[in-house]
């Protein structure tokens, strides 16, 4: 019997449920706060996330699993847990799983419409079983293509569509000015009932596993259906097309009840495949585009903007503080990507007259920095997500900071990458040239030390904000007792608190010399003393006094005149208060007193 999961349908019907060999929970009876529930399912999809173009590092793998009763859920395993759930777990396989965490799913690039979702920890007890089980073959909610267009830009949730083959083309190679390598690229035309066409573009790794060599040799010149999972909607140049990356799965003739309606529609037509272009094997070896130059932002500066290279160039530099932090994200047009403005409760796009269609986007403004001067560079969209790390929509509900910053925006300070830059048209327009990223080439992660610049390397009070004028302002005037915060610490991040090195009290420094009447008495001082408060040292001195005033019994003969050597301090050292000496003036000759009275009784 084969069970099909339609949105919340199932079909056919199965009023059977599993045999109570173990207490097994139904998937969708979970919730947080069960952990000790033991399920039975099996995997319907299974895909590893590696970045946009599946060739970065292994970010985590993701599982669509489905029960007896047709419930799905999506599954996440963590790139820590890869190595020992991954080589387990494959598709169409039963399992029993248990000591799983259930939280909420996600809200971006969603594969199951449900409110859960289930993570595989270090703690996760996986076993694959033969135990049969009627399983749902397919996982999936449809989307008509009458509607896709509403959905251009949309990142909420993959989209799935049915319709019948028309053509195939070989796989090729694509090149683009932001990526070093070329992709491989395969595009396909789907037609669902109505006569509605759409295109289909599969990337690497899927371009590549498409096989279309035996479509039309088991089924004749008959319409060949396809179901295709996890794709997105986008646009090129006015033109709809379906995007489909490591999300993406297809079934080719599927045996669903809206396959076989699709397939009446068409009647007893003679639907054949279309097969264009040049076997992959028979293109040229694709060359790699070659690096771009590699500069520093000093060099950068000194290049005049109209000779600045065309296709940009490579620096290396690290993040030191944001600016422009209220505009760190904008509502972008899903058809143009330009930013839409607010009328009332709508967003309008005056470029193409478009009413709510829009997705918010990251608008990232930064100073960076490499050691040999600062520059202003901006990043939109998907460098910025690259950047923070997570969706926009995700970071917009996070808690925000004293400066109005997510947590999460503000992090990406002193974090090093190297970027493909061109150059801004507001360059053209004033003396201090910024950049506009335009690819990622490597990121180093966080640095403990943010490069300051060197000695040579001119600065304008104008290319550093308020906060930093003012910690100019205390360095200039400190200059020659201590060192500037920026020598000690590299550039100084974006806070309103002065480090504590960079703070100078008003209080001045305690190295008195004495005249030559009072040689005799000297007060030195360490560099511990020095950093002491001026109400600490001046508690130190009456207490150092009051001790030298105490009797010493085993040297009585040697022992000074206290109210002499008193006196001597007093005018010694100005620093001491005047209320402070009239309050010492009596206790002091009391303590003299009564010390001339104990040396006359030991006489």
């Amino acid at each position: 019997m084969t069970i099909v999961t339609n949105a919340e349908n199932i079909w056919p019907k199965n009023d059977l449920l599993m045999k109570d060999k173990m207490s097994y929970s139904p998937l969708v009876s979970l919730t947080p706060k069960d952990r000790l529930k033991t399920i039975f399912v099996r995997v319907i999809r299974k895909w590893e996330f590696r970045g946009i173009n599946d060739d970065g590092p292994l970010q985590h793998i993701d599982l669509i699993l489905a029960d007896t009763q047709g419930s799905a859920i999506y599954a996440e395993i963590p790139p820590t847990e890869a190595e020992k759930h991954g080589r387990i777990i494959q598709p169409c396989q039963n399992y029993i799983m248990s000591r799983f965490r259930i939280c909420n799913a996600k809200d971006y690039y969603k594969s199951v419409q449900a409110p859960y979702m289930l993570e595989l920890t270090c703690h996760t007890r996986v076993s694959h079983t033969e135990e049969p089980g009627s399983f749902p073959n397919y996982v999936y909610n449809l989307t008509p293509f009458s509607e896709l267009q509403q959905f251009v830009g949309d990142r909420k949730k993959f989209h799935d569509v049915l319709g019948i083959l028309i053509e195939a083309a070989e796989p090729e190679w694509i090149s683009f000015s932001n990526q070093p390598k070329p992709n491989l690229r395969r595009n396909i035309l789907l037609r669902d009932a109505t006569g509605n066409e759409v295109r289909v573009f599969l990337w690497g790794q899927k371009a590549s596993a498409f096989n279309i060599d035996n479509l039309n040799d088991s089924s004749g010149p008959s319409p060949t259906t396809i179901l295709l999972t996890g794709c997105l909607v986008k646009t090129f140049q006015g033109q709809l097309y379906l995007s489909g990356h490591s999300a993406c799965h297809w079934y080719i003739n599927p045996e669903i009840p809206e396959s076989e309606t699709l397939l009446q529609s068409v009647g007893s037509q003679n639907i054949t495949v279309r097969k264009t272009g040049t076997p992959l094997e028979d293109l040229p070896v694709p060359q790699t585009q070659q690096n771009k130059e590699h500069l520093t932002l000093r060099e950068m500066q000194d290049i005049d903007p109209y000779e600045f290279p065309e296709k940009g160039c490579m620096c290396t530099v690290t993040i030191t503080r944001l600016i422009d932090a209220s505009t760190w994200w904008f509502p972008s047009c899903n058809f143009c990507n330009k930013s839409c403005k607010q009328e009332g409760c709508d967003f309008i796009c005056y470029e193409c007259g478009t009413t709510n269609k829009f997705s918010y986007k990251y608008k990232l403004n930064f100073i960076t920095s490499d050691g040999t001067e600062e520059a202003e560079m901006i990043c939109f969209g998907e460098i910025g997500r690259r950047i923070v790390g997570k969706p926009v929509e995700t970071v917009m509900r996070t808690p925000k900071g004293n400066d109005l910053l997510p947590l999460d925006v503000a992090g990406i300070a002193s974090s090093k990458f190297t970027f493909t830059v061109l150059m801004t048209e507001k360059s053209y327009r004033v003396p201090k040239k910024s950049y506009r990223i335009t690819s990622i080439v490597t990121a180093y992660g966080k640095q403990k030390i943010t490069p300051s610049l060197s000695q040579n390397a001119p600065q304008s009070s104008q290319d550093i904000g308020t906060s930093d004028k003012e910690i100019a302002k205390v360095e200039t005037i400190s200059a020659a007792s201590c060192p500037s915060s920026s020598q000690l610490y590299g550039l100084l991040t974006p806070t309103k608190t002065l480090p504590i090195q960079s703070m100078h009290l008003q209080t001045p420094e305690k190295s008195v010399l004495l005249s030559s009447k009072d040689a005799d008495v000297q007060v030195v001082e360490d560099a511990e003393a020095t950093n002491k408060s001026a109400k600490k040292r001046l508690y130190t001195s009456v207490m150092e006094a009051e001790k030298s005033k105490v009797p010493n019994k085993s040297s009585d003969k040697d022992m000074p005149d206290i109210p002499t050597e008193l006196a001597k301090n007093d005018a010694a050292i100005p620093s001491l208060s005047t209320k402070m000496a009239e309050k010492q003036e009596p206790i002091n000759q009391e303590k003299a007193i009564y010390g001339k009275g104990t040396k006359s009784s030991k006489k």
